[in-house]
């Protein structure tokens, strides 16, 4: 078994498609805080946290309200409503999940 550090972070990056796609997964025995999801430009839709959320064009916004805690194996998929029109980057504390 390997040994997941205490604390460590991450930056998940990825250009979003009109299908959603797999951002990030916690891995085994890893708790995940989402500390931001940035978006840059035109529509994006989050399951279940925006829909049909306008981006200015050339701007960013920070679609993480709060902190979201992804639990083992727990995933975050996205889509966009134009191809290659959204760029999300999030940033990401994985620390070690003493309750799996």
């Amino acid at each position: 078994m390997a040994t997941v550090p205490l604390n460590h972070f991450v930056r998940a990056s990825t250009l979003l498609g009109t299908t959603y796609t797999q951002v990030y997964s916690a891995p085994a025995s890893t708790a995940s805080i989402m500390l931001t999801i940035l978006a840059t430009t035109p529509k994006l839709s989050l399951y279940s946290l925006v829909n049909n959320f306008s981006i200015p064009a050339n701007d960013v916004t920070n679609l993480a309200v709060g902190k979201i805690v992804i639990q083992n194996y727990d995933a975050l998929y996205c889509y966009a409503g134009n191809p290659n029109a959204v760029n999300l980057t999030c940033s990401i504390l994985e620390t070690l999940n003493t309750t799996s």
